[in-house]
């Protein structure tokens, strides 16, 4: 019998983009939230300047814990100069995010991850032309 132990999220890559599926709503229980942030931390200092996708589309509630390790996350991205984007997020979790202010820390997407690395991937592009705009001219 095989006891390793199955992760909580599958990472692959799309372009500069790095999606991370929950793979399933029970992840999300108070008995995994603490696995799930170090999964996605260890993932994060594995891949510094992560843009990061998070999956929520097998997820249908969350608790504050999982709010917090969110943070988290999100914390540790920026701190290696990285994104975090979440996508596939249901009206009614959405609603969790707004009546705490979260939605104003996150960028929300209830798209299909597929629009989503559309959008992350355009919104990388922008913010790249918006950086070469604020250098400082080379003198000639």
């Amino acid at each position: 019998m095989n006891t390793a132990k199955q992760p909580l999220l599958d990472f692959r890559t799309d372009g500069p983009i790095a999606v991370g599926t929950i793979r399933a709503s029970s992840v999300l229980s108070a008995i995994n939230v603490a696995e799930f942030g170090s999964e996605v931390l260890a993932y994060i200092k594995a891949h510094p300047r992560v843009n990061l996708l998070l999956n929520f589309e097998n997820v249908d509630y969350l608790s504050s814990a999982v709010l917090t390790e969110l943070l988290r996350i999100n914390k540790a991205i920026q701190e290696t100069g990285g994104r975090l984007h979440l996508c596939s997020v249901s009206a009614t979790i959405r609603e969790i995010f707004e009546i705490t202010n979260l939605d104003r820390i996150f960028v929300i997407n209830g798209d299909s991850v597929d629009a989503a690395v559309r959008k992350f991937k355009r919104s990388i592009e922008i913010a790249a032309a918006e950086a070469a705009w604020k250098e400082p001219a080379e003198p000639a």
